[in-house]
């Protein structure tokens, strides 16, 4: 009589005499309600001002801007942002500028348009020469920063608002003459393309 064969597979067993202890993975770690894994946060760059000199900047003045620029960035975290020109501002004390203003004074200089200034881009800011003219989109932007509610024209009463944040006294006589040089017309408003021929007329003079 023939004995049956046994049809059931077995799994493969290694003795345990052979095992090493040291190979075998570690049980995960549990943590109690107070703990929680750490992040790897990789460490920041180390800040090279020779990566930042351009043809008009020295090293000099790449430390000098960051300085100004890690001033400025109040939150540490590599960037200019709105609510950090409006804590600059603040801490001068003299000039509160409305919020239109700080992104207007962002957007002028963010290349990319990301909302808000990098450094390389900072350091463009600070590298224009001084000596440098104008342009008519230049006091465009200052046109529009008077006129906020963008109407098309600036009143006696926008030149008071911004005297008034600068903290600036400005007699009635001079803001009149102000309004009667871009004002040939007597319409008591200034428009843009008066106020951008006014300003270039003062600037011819300097």
């Amino acid at each position: 009589m023939n004995k049956k064969k046994n049809t059931t597979s077995s799994v493969p067993t290694l003795p345990q005499s052979k095992v090493n202890p040291s190979l075998l993975a570690p049980p995960p770690q549990q943590l109690s309600p107070n703990q929680s894994y750490s992040t790897f946060i990789p460490p920041e760059p180390k800040f090279d001002p020779n990566d930042y000199i351009t043809g008009t900047t020295t090293k000099r003045d790449i430390i000098l801007y960051k300085e100004i620029f890690d001033f400025l960035d109040s939150n540490n975290n590599g960037v200019i942002q709105p609510m950090d020109l409006r804590k600059a501002f603040a801490s001068a004390g003299k000039y509160q500028p409305k919020k239109q203003i700080i992104y207007q004074m962002i957007a002028d200089f963010d290349q990319d348009q990301s909302g808000i200034i990098e450094f390389r881009e900072f350091v463009r800011m600070m590298a224009m020469h001084p000596g440098e003219k104008d342009t008519d989109d230049d006091f465009e932007n200052v046109f529009y920063q008077i006129d906020l509610d963008y109407k098309g024209y600036i009143t006696a009463d926008d030149l008071r608002e911004l005297a008034s944040e600068c903290n600036e006294k400005i007699k009635e006589e001079d803001l009149l003459n102000i309004i009667h040089a871009c004002d040939p017309d007597g319409n008591g408003t200034i428009r843009k393309q008066a106020f951008i021929r006014y300003m270039k007329s003062l600037q011819k003079k300097r």
